[in-house]
């Protein structure tokens, strides 16, 4: 009891984060959250074959292919399905149970054929319910993002305390991060981001407490670890190396000049590796000679950039085809506007008072961590135009691996625009994501239901 009377605010989040989880799961029909069909295609796979060594061309079994050709989620060798840009089309039509032999006989390919911590986590959900049709197998897998949600809110609530060292601050964060409705969306189905963002999130906690204490090898070598497991669940934590050796060279240097210097050029020599046409580990080959220029790819992307990774990072369902109603992005954006102003106030306040909080620290990091993940995502992009002429583009979503960091932002936007009444201004930032996430719901349930 004592346990829970010093916690009351961590296991409230957990508790209202874990009612929203599960409504979102039963909301969403199988095959409907990004690329579910894909990420499910290479469970089975794991499950069924018990290993994890895929044939790339024919892994898609006979049941789920016969499932996607019911719901209308085949893909075509576009990569589009009958729901792709399409928000009319509806389809309810019963999945039948199939023999088990229709599991392990394959006709195509459709595993994403990622690295494989997420789907070896995913496994035992999928054992749990073995003998039950496929629509209960992939609701008993969806369990897994449940899961990675209530622990990703705990994050967030611990980064909060960091920073604040108030539980009601570290509570709004937690409900601001969680309650996102894209972050919603895409943690009621299965998919490794859910992990990603999980393991992205504790490498950002582990710098933070550096930050804090102070340079350690021990969290240097936890950090390593971080990263490793990261590079088992998707390529593109790749991305928190850089940030994290920054941060230690920046300590181990004591915070001096030097640190700084050396700390900035390690941010850029990614950059610099994509301008020169370096191969990088785990990123895209380099293309040919006489490949889109990064002029030409900016000149191709930015439009993109603007008028769909800001709708999509708050909400795209239904494959591309609905986002969030245009007067309720409008209120958002108008909202970022006043948090960005707020936080802008609250930077030059400190600079001209020369009053170095942790906080601020911690809010320069942040908006460094979420910077320069941007620009590498972009330079991966292009230097995938370079090598395969394919663009997958730029979702809001591949952002949230610092959905923390962000949204630690928003919030110190907002609450500096309080004043004194801080605290008023965390609840009310908290409430609204909360609002925003039952016009989520509400959206999802009319376009499916």
């Amino acid at each position: 009891m004592k346990w829970l009377r010093s916690n009351y605010f961590l296991v409230l989040l957990l508790a209202a984060v874990l009612l929203k989880s599960l409504l979102w799961i039963n909301l969403v029909p199988i095959f409907q959250t990004p690329d579910e069909q894909a990420h499910f295609a290479q469970l089975q796979w794991y499950a069924e074959k018990k290993t994890t060594q895929i044939d790339p061309v024919n892994n898609l079994s006979l049941e789920e292919a016969t499932a996607e050709d019911i719901l209308g989620t085949r893909r075509d060798e576009r990569g589009n399905n009958k729901y792709t840009y399409h928000p009319e089309y509806k389809n309810n039509s019963p999945v039948p149970v199939m023999p088990i032999v229709a599991r392990t006989t394959y006709v195509g390919q459709e595993a994403a054929v990622y690295p494989p911590l997420y789907y070896d986590l995913s496994v035992p959900f999928y054992n749990a319910v073995y003998s039950q049709n496929l629509v209960n197998r992939v609701m008993a897998a969806r369990i897994l993002p449940v899961i990675l949600n209530l622990l990703l809110a705990a994050v967030a609530f611990k980064i909060g305390k960091l920073i604040w060292e108030d539980n009601l601050f570290a509570f709004s964060l937690g409900i601001i991060v969680s309650f996102q409705p894209m972050i919603s969306y895409v943690s009621a189905g299965i998919h490794p981001d859910n992990l990603l963002n999980l393991l992205y999130s504790l490498g950002i906690l582990i710098l933070l407490f550096a930050l804090k204490k102070g340079f350690s090898w021990k969290l240097a070598v936890v950090s390593a670890a971080t990263l490793f497991l990261g590079m088992q669940t998707k390529q593109f934590m790749i991305f928190f190396l850089p940030v994290a050796v920054a941060v230690f060279v920046y300590l181990f240097f004591k915070r001096k000049l030097l640190g700084i210097i050396l700390a900035a050029g390690v941010l850029l020599s990614p950059i610099a590796a994509f301008l020169l046409r370096i191969p990088i580990p785990y990123m895209p080959g380099v293309g040919p000679a006489g490949a889109i220029s990064f002029l030409d790819y900016l000149h191709f992307r930015v439009g993109k950039l603007a008028f769909e990774m800001w709708p999509w990072y708050w909400g795209v369902f239904k494959w591309l085809g609905v986002t969030l109603p245009p007067m309720v992005m409008k209120i958002i954006t108008r909202v970022a506007v006043l948090a960005a102003l707020g936080l802008v106030i609250k930077i030059l306040l400190a600079a001209k008072n020369w009053k170095i909080t942790f906080e601020l620290k911690a809010l320069i990091f942040f908006l460094l961590s979420s910077a320069f993940y941007l620009i590498y995502l972009v330079f991966w992009d292009w230097r995938l135009m370079q090598s395969t002429g394919f663009s997958l583009g730029l979702q809001g979503r591949y952002l949230f691996p610092n959905i923390i960091p962000q949204m630690a932002l928003l919030l110190a936007g907002i609450t500096a625009l309080f004043g004194r009444w801080k605290k008023i201004g965390a609840i009310l930032s908290a409430t609204a994501m909360v609002a925003l996430n039952v016009i989520a719901m509400q959206l999802v349930f009319n376009i499916y239901h």
